[in-house]
């Protein structure tokens, strides 16, 4: 297992990437893997993030056996949000995609993890924790050979309080996004029935989101976080951007990573404008009217990522 420290060039080995969903992390995540210290996690693991896992074990809203129930069963195996449980159905339907921590590792080890975490919570709870999390990932970090791990589960930032708590080895990435953008993409997926159904609605959607987040930011040491803007990644300020994750995590640039990000990390491919699609002239007027009212209250409220969304804003034009 991983000693939980920085290697001799003060490079974190643990980096969790964030966002409020639909908002980069998923790409920024593998942009690091292709780093030779970083392991990338290929799936948002979640229970060390999502409600009934470490943030409500640790807070004591939930009890060990009801998380490790949801851990032996929903995060180690289940179907995409809004399908059946597997056993409804006999056989999957084309389309129907199956997720959960079965797909990165073998049963054993899973097993072996797990009874280690029940024996020793009672007595060490952040210790048991954190050593459940390394048990069950750092051998991928292991199997190819690099000092560091990418963890991409949606919530780590807005639940970065616990996570700087059982891991202060290690740093978070906030990646913000256009709010039309990210909006208009949980439309399109519409996973779960309170998602939002209209562009406009994809919004406010996402207004609530970068509140949680922003309630987090707050309590998380500022040397231990950084906030990055999607857009300026992928087209406006590309190569300032990349410069500071390098510097942040005090990396050296490589010629992998920087091959994926001068030839896949696009406006294009990262869909920028998307949420127009499909919209009478009206409809666009009317996103707009909302975006621009959200940004001004976040502005106005002091939320510390509101500038580089502010800054995207203008520079879309």
């Amino acid at each position: 297992m991983v000693s939980g420290a920085a290697d001799a060039a003060g490079s974190p080995p643990l980096v969790f990437v964030g966002g409020t969903g639909r908002s980069g992390t998923h790409i920024l995540a593998a942009l690091l893997g292709r780093h030779s210290h970083y392991r990338d996690v290929p799936i948002e693991c979640r229970f060390h993030t999502n409600p009934q896992g470490f943030p409500d074990l640790l807070a004591g809203r939930v009890t060990v056996d009801q998380f490790l129930r949801k851990l032996r069963r929903f995060w180690w195996y289940r179907i995409k949000a809004g399908e059946f449980a597997p056993a409804l159905v006999p056989k999957l339907p084309l389309g129907r995609e199956v997720r959960g921590l079965h797909k990165i590792m073998p049963r054993e080890r899973f097993d072996a993890a797990v009874s280690r975490f029940e024996a020793a919570y009672p007595s060490d709870e952040v210790g048991a924790c954190r050593r459940l999390f390394y048990d069950l990932l750092w051998p991928l970090a292991e199997e190819a050979g690099k000092p560091g791990l990418v963890e991409m589960s949606t919530d780590s930032v807005a639940e970065g309080e616990t996570l700087t708590r059982v891991f202060p080895e290690a740093k978070l990435i906030h990646t913000v996004r256009d709010g039309r953008d990210a909006g208009s993409s949980k439309v399109s997926l519409r996973q779960k029935k309170h998602h939002p159904r209209t562009a406009a609605d994809g919004v406010e959607w996402w207004e609530r989101r970068v509140r949680r987040i922003d309630e987090a930011v707050r309590r998380i040491p500022q040397d231990r976080l950084l906030e990055i803007c999607l857009d300026e990644l992928v087209e406006f300020d590309r190569e300032a951007t990349y410069r500071s994750i390098l510097e942040f995590l005090r990396i050296e640039d490589e010629p992998d990573m920087r091959e994926v990000f001068e030839t896949t990390m696009s406006a294009q491919n990262a869909h920028r404008g998307r949420w127009r699609e499909g919209l009478s002239s009206g409809e666009e007027a009317e996103v707009v009217r909302r975006y621009e009212e959200s940004l001004g209250r976040l502005e106005a409220e002091g939320v510390s990522f509101a500038p580089l969304l502010r800054r995207a804003y203008e520079k879309t034009g």
